[in-house]
């Protein structure tokens, strides 16, 4: 019978010999597989709670026959939430992995290691944001992966504020909030004092951490303590609340300014405010120092006014005038232009110059107008003179022809043509020379 089972047992070995021969796998190796599995004996299974900040260790035991170190892929992962969390090549990298490639990777974290010898899973300070469901794995090449129990993590949150309370500047008549939050587990309770143990005052309320100011007035002014509690304890935070005024311009820079080379330029800017504002000047957005001016010709005066002796062409650009205190800034800009004294010199060259052509074109006008006119003249008084001597011929004709007893008026009136005919000789004498004159000047 024993000799039986001895025949079969090298019957099924030669014929398991026969039929893989071309896979390249041995008897011996499939009697050592059959012998010893690759299993997770124990992984991170239940729900572990732990307080925030503390160390933790999650455990995954597994089995890993060597011959599979030694010539098949096999990776260690530990994944949380169904995400990637670490993993660690453990076998021979064969290149025949077909695990996805594409899966998410949580972030690094230097909090958290994987342990290359044991498999677990190693916290140095742990987070709220740790909580999840973990789990390790084996995935060997060419079989199903092989998976622990899941495991939950549950963190207890210390109590603390998220973000710290901070002191605030509450512009005054406005409405404003300061904001108080707290986390920790169980959930907190949170609340608003005056000077510790002081009632709220007048317009300002707390809703579930939030104080809320109506209308902001110095008596608001004062310390305010934020206190949050659970069955941890009582943790508090007090800032101080300030009442402040924007800082408004009451005299902003007004330009563009213009100077001339050597002259003085004087730019204002005044401001008010609670507390008092500073006020700063720039030139091209860079601020104006010891450093980089001149102290002999740069004068800021007490009033915020820059002054600016002996200017020179290397001054002109923009210049802004900013007011600042604890309740803000506000900045407004002017344009210095400067004027070089060539270029001025120049100017009154060019408008002497205008004037005097100007003149000389009006004087020749002028001339030219009188000559017109005196030839005019002239002309009229030929005019005058030719029809005096027609008229003052047909008269002495006429007479030729009339008794003697009319010839006596008639010679008076020839006297009197004669007259008028002299007066205009001259008339036209003059006249004529008047328009020599003219011509003369022109």
């Amino acid at each position: 019978m024993k000799s039986e089972i001895k025949i079969s047992s090298i019957l099924s070995c030669s014929a398991l010999l026969i039929l893989l021969s071309s896979g390249g796998v041995s008897c011996a190796r499939a009697a050592a597989s059959s012998q010893t599995d690759v299993s997770i004996t124990r992984g991170p299974n239940g729900l572990t709670t732990v307080k925030e900040q503390s160390s933790l260790e999650l455990p995954c035991v597994y089995q890993l026959p060597d011959v599979y170190r030694q010539s098949n892929s096999v990776i260690l992962r530990w994944r949380k939430d169904n995400k990637t969390l670490r993993q660690w090549e453990l076998g021979q990298v064969s290149g025949t992995n077909h695990e996805p490639q594409l899966e998410t990777m949580v972030r690094e974290d230097a909090r958290i290691a994987l342990n290359k010898e044991t498999g677990s899973l190693h916290f140095g300070s742990v987070l709220a944001s740790d909580a999840g469901v973990y789990q390790c794995q084996l995935l060997v090449e060419g079989q199903s992966p092989v998976s622990s129990g899941s495991g939950s993590l549950e963190v207890i949150e210390q109590l603390k504020f998220m973000p710290q309370p901070t002191s605030k500047n509450l512009e005054l008549g406005s409405v404003s909030k300061v904001h108080c939050k707290a986390q920790g587990t169980p959930t907190p309770q949170v609340k608003w004092m005056r000077e510790t143990q002081l009632p709220l005052p007048q317009n300002v309320s707390d809703h579930n951490g939030t104080l809320i100011f109506r209308g902001v007035s110095n008596e608001q002014r004062g310390q305010y303590t934020c206190v949050a509690s659970n069955s941890q304890g009582q943790i508090s935070a007090t800032v101080a609340i300030n009442v402040v005024v924007a800082p408004k311009f009451s005299v902003p820079p007004v330009g563009p300014i213009e100077v001339s080379e050597e002259d003085i330029a004087v730019m204002h800017c005044q401001a008010t405010g609670e507390p008092k504002p500073t006020i700063r000047w720039d030139k091209d957005l860079t601020y104006l120092n010891e450093n980089n001016t001149d102290p002999a010709r740069f004068r800021l005066l007490e009033n915020g006014t820059l002054e600016i002796r002996n200017v020179q062409a290397e001054d002109e650009g923009n210049y802004g005038c900013t007011i600042g205190s604890s309740a803000g800034l506000k900045r407004e800009e002017v344009l210095l232009v400067v004027r070089s004294n060539k270029s001025a010199s120049n100017s009154i060259v060019t408008r002497i110059i205008i004037v005097i052509i100007c003149l000389a074109f009006l004087y020749f006008v002028l001339v030219l107008g009188l000559k017109l006119w005196y030839r005019y003249r002239r002309h009229m008084g030929k005019v005058q003179l030719e029809d005096g001597a027609h008229a003052a011929a047909i008269d002495g004709h006429e007479g030729d022809h009339h008794d003697h007893a009319e010839h006596e008026p008639c010679l008076t009136e020839a006297n009197n043509s004669s007259k008028n005919l002299k007066s205009k000789l001259r008339e036209s004498t003059i006249l004529e020379q008047e328009s020599q004159v003219a011509d003369d000047i022109v």
